[in-house]
């Protein structure tokens, strides 16, 4: 008997201890490890907790916190994303920084701008950029919580230096707890090299307007004070007037045709350019004004010229503008010679005279617009000074270049490269 209790009574112990653990102690165990690996950031078991209704509650309740939380999650990944392609995207240089000016995000531009390796992360702008006027421009806009701008001048070792502009707009202008500012880097070099470009040009014409202006009020004022001229003086004030007109009406054109060629939406019009059939056309058409100033003229070009695709017209005002200054600055009894030849994927087109030349110093700067290399003789000839500035950009329309050498009292030759279409 007394063994048969024993073994009653250990059941009884064994399943009150079952139903202990079952229902008291795993359960919480299972809560415990499902704690654990939502913490530890592992996909759980289990959700669904057996033998105890407040463990499985907190079983429940850990299931929409996870599934909570890899929304949200994602959400984060989803705004990462979104932030890294817009700053990936964006053509300027862009930073965000705290209230210490301590960076805390940066796009691929502003890396490149500043030469900042993608290993270098944190830091101090001023430590990043070393620039001190863009610390204090930040500075001043977290202080005053009002966005500023400013330019600034960056020059790295040997190159050219760029003019940025750079915003700092604060961030949370109504949140202590946001302190800090976006900081935006514009590269306007351009920008101000066009405005410059403009600037240039306007003075230009305008001095270029200038005399032909002044020389008419001179003179009309002469004929207003004193209609009975001579008829000797008249035809000579009439003379100058006329010149003067002609070189106004060419500048007016030369002034409207860059225009024209620098417009965006500029198109040649294209088309298979039988090469010989225009050069012996072109040296046709100025064999009088060859003959006027008593010069030689002489064509070569090799017989397997290949048809180029060109738009035939500013080809032909082109090579016209070359043999215009070819003759203006010839001596009586040069020559000029119009020479075509093939060099790989190009024909080379070039126009030589025997006349002044041009300083070795002047050969870089001669296609741009209004540049002289003898100013007071240019304008005794005629010459607006954009006959090679057109010359230039119609030559870049078709893909091509254009090139200069020259020797003092010996002569000058201009030629001009462009890509030959061959056909399949």
């Amino acid at each position: 008997m007394g063994w048969l209790a024993f073994s009653l009574l250990l059941g009884l112990l064994l399943a009150i201890g079952f139903a202990v653990w079952h229902k008291w102690i795993a359960p919480w165990k299972d809560v415990e490890q499902l704690a654990d690996d939502i913490v530890g950031s592992r996909p759980p078991r289990k959700f669904l907790i057996s033998g105890n209704l407040h463990a499985r509650r907190i079983g429940l309740a850990l299931e929409s916190l996870t599934d909570r939380r890899r929304e949200l999650e994602q959400r984060v990944r989803e705004g990462e994303l979104s932030v890294q392609a817009v700053f990936g995207a964006m053509l300027d240089g862009l930073v965000v920084v705290d209230d210490l000016r301590r960076v805390r995000l940066m796009n691929r531009e502003f890396r490149t701008v500043f030469g900042i390796e993608q290993s270098i992360s944190g830091g101090t702008l001023l430590e990043l950029i070393r620039h001190a006027s863009v610390d204090r421009l930040v500075m001043e806009a977290i202080r005053s919580r009002q966005p500023k701008r400013e330019s600034i001048q960056l020059s790295r070792g040997t190159s050219d230096g760029r003019e940025m502009e750079v915003s700092a707009v604060p961030l949370g202008e109504n949140s202590a707890q946001m302190e800090g500012a976006v900081v935006l880097f514009r590269d306007v070099t351009q920008l101000r090299q066009v405005e410059e470009m403009r600037r240039e040009f306007v003075a230009n014409v305008s001095h270029e307007l200038r005399t032909p202006l002044s020389i008419f009020r001179g003179y009309l004022e002469t004929l207003l004070d004193d209609p009975h001229q001579p008829p000797g003086e008249l035809l000579r004030i009439l003379e100058i007037m006329e010149r003067h007109s002609d070189r106004l009406n060419a500048l007016v054109e030369d002034v409207l045709s860059l225009a024209r060629l620098e417009s965006p939406g500029m198109e040649l019009n294209l088309a298979e350019v039988d090469l010989p059939e225009l050069l012996h056309s072109i040296m046709r058409d100025w064999e009088k004004r060859f003959a006027t100033k008593q010069l030689k003229s002489h064509l070569n070009f090799p017989g397997n010229l290949p048809l180029l695709e060109a738009d035939e017209s500013r080809l032909q005002e082109v090579i016209y503008n070359l043999l215009d200054n070819a003759v203006k600055y010839s001596k009586p009894g040069g020559t000029v010679s119009l020479r075509a030849e093939i060099e790989g994927e190009r024909v080379r087109i070039s126009v030589t005279d025997q006349g002044v030349g041009i300083p070795e110093s002047d050969l870089p700067r001669i296609f741009e617009r209004f540049y002289r290399a003898d100013k007071a003789r240019s304008r005794e000839l005629g010459g607006t000074g954009l006959g090679l500035s057109i010359v230039k950009h119609i030559i870049q329309l078709h893909g091509g270049a254009v090139e200069a050498r020259s020797e003092l009292d010996k002569g000058t030759t201009i030629s001009v490269l462009v890509p030959i279409t061959r056909r399949a």
